[in-house]
């Protein structure tokens, strides 16, 4: 318990109460709507307990009578220790109990791994060269470069990853083709032979993850032959280190810089983390907000994923620059940006500021930006970042280049979905406008055309007349001969709608 407690620091962990010496075996995690009986040797995770209540008095009987190693719980303060008749770990109220559990989990299972590694990253790098024998790269889930161990030797691909701070993109096309990435997504120890990937000498690799989420993979060269047995048992130490590294990084919000706040984060997918983000803003949960997403240009996998990296980076830089409080996170290909916006002008001035970002960050790192409309709470940033990733990909489908500011598109976004629906159902496609392209097709007309510039004047037919370069009485002979051949009237208001309606989701 004690090494457990050591390993996941006073960045999580508040306190401690009574003994500390029990041994944990097993993470169980309960609540008061879902309850889990306590079992021996077992860290009992209790989310909803609170330290003095009855149901929490009566969960720590429990775990005292099922000989339980620890209960778990959140608090501003420690218990006494003569109030503790088993060890008690209290979290700050803080910290997202997404991250908690994982992080204890990862705790537990590397017991016995060496510390080394935690003081920083590159320690960590040497610390699991130090365990598998020789030495290792650390890389992102963008293939990006966390850190690397000293030793040799030093292959080509080695060379060139830690010179350009990313895995080079030949190497990664020849992993693909071996199969190594996929296996590396499914849990499995990679191993590959000397030259197998030109210019890569032997590796074995593995990923270090807390749960499914993949932190970052692990790329030994040993200095000797080794057996299956050294293999697997020095990586899964490794990754076990590493994940918990990690994870007391990204709890303690010290990985910012490569993949923004790790509550923000959270946030965005849907986890509770509110109240969390609102102290971080230093802000009222019902204070006003805007949400901006960025999304790289690039189309190449790889490319798109350093290219988040880098404007995090930037981002953050540029809104400190600014002095502009605000939050800011990595997704899988976008960048978000959270500014507290309680009026007009708060919300203007988040407009100039990602206006500007996204201007001076054009030439290093291309991408498309989009601002939403001001939303009250922080609970609708999960859904409104589902309305931002839509307008991106409307602003791509768009060809739009500047940044797209919510507010002014909501109308193109509405009609954008009224398309989908459409495309789901192609019968709402049919009727008059279909009919009267397949006349344009086969005669050689452009009633959909003429049509076309009949709505967007609103039916004023000496303007159509100029934007076609016709007259104007050849306007209103083409507009009358189109409700002829499309069999609908524009004087009918609902076929008027419709015909409208059907012209905007064809184009």
């Amino acid at each position: 318990m004690a090494e457990i407690v050591d390993r996941v620091g006073p960045t999580v962990i508040g306190g401690t109460a009574g003994p500390s010496d029990a041994v944990v075996d097993d993470i169980l995690v309960t609540d008061p709507a879902f309850p889990v009986p306590p079992r021996a040797d077992a860290m009992i995770v209790a989310p909803g307990f609170e330290w003095g209540t009855p149901a929490c008095q009566d969960l720590v009987a429990a775990a005292v009578d099922a000989g339980a190693a620890a209960v778990v719980l959140k608090g501003r303060s420690v218990p006494a220790a003569d109030q503790a008749p088993v060890s008690v770990l209290v979290i700050d109220p803080d910290v997202d109990w997404s991250l908690v559990v994982p992080l204890l989990r990862t705790a537990a299972t590397a017991v016995g791994a060496s510390p080394d590694g935690e003081e920083s990253l590159f320690g960590l790098a040497d610390a699991i060269a130090s365990m598998c024998g020789g030495p290792v790269v650390l890389l992102d889930p963008g293939w990006g470069l966390i850190a690397y161990s000293g030793g040799q030797p030093h292959d080509e691909v080695r060379s060139q990853t830690i010179l350009a701070r990313r895995a080079p993109a030949e190497a990664l096309e020849g992993l693909r083709r071996t199969g190594a990435v996929e296996a590396l997504r499914r849990g499995e120890i990679v191993r590959l032979a000397d030259e197998e990937v030109t210019g890569l000498g032997q590796r074995y690799a593995v990923a270090a993850r807390a749960g499914t989420e993949v932190l970052a993979t692990i790329w030994w060269q040993p200095d000797g032959v080794v057996s299956d047995a050294e293999v697997r048992r020095g990586l899964r130490q490794g990754a076990d280190l590493a994940a918990l590294t990690l994870l007391r990084h990204s709890a303690g919000d010290r990985l910012a810089g490569a993949s923004g706040s790790a509550a923000f984060r959270a946030l965005l997918s849907g986890a509770r983390t509110e109240r969390l983000v609102a102290d971080q803003l230093g802000v009222d949960l019902e204070q006003g907000f805007v949400l901006a997403g960025l999304r790289p240009t690039a189309t190449e996998e790889n490319e798109r994923a350093g290219t988040v990296r880098r404007l995090v980076s930037m981002v953050r830089t540029h809104c400190d620059a600014y002095r502009v409080s605000s939050q800011v996170a990595a997704g899988p290909d976008a960048v978000y940006v959270l500014f507290e916006a309680p009026d007009v002008d708060q919300r203007r001035r988040a407009v100039q500021v990602v206006t500007d970002m996204h201007t001076r960050l054009q030439k290093s790192a291309p991408h498309r930006a989009m601002v939403s409309s001001s939303y009250q709470s922080l609970t609708e940033t999960a859904a409104m970042r589902q309305t931002v990733d839509e307008l991106l990909v409307l602003s791509e489908r768009r060809g739009w280049t500047a940044l797209t500011d919510g507010d002014d598109v909501e109308a193109s976004w509405r009609l954008e979905q009224f398309r989908e629906v459409a495309l789901a159902h192609p019968s709402l496609l049919s009727g008059p406008i279909v009919r009267l392209g397949e006349h344009d097709r086969a005669e050689g007309t452009e009633f959909v055309t003429t049509l076309r510039a009949y709505f967007e004047s609103v039916g004023d037919m000496r303007a159509v007349a100029a934007q076609l370069g016709v007259h104007v009485n050849t306007v209103r002979y083409r507009i009358n001969k189109a409700q002829d051949v499309a069999r609908f009237s524009l004087d009918s208001a609902d076929e008027r709608l419709l015909a409208e309606l059907q012209i905007r989701l064809l184009s």
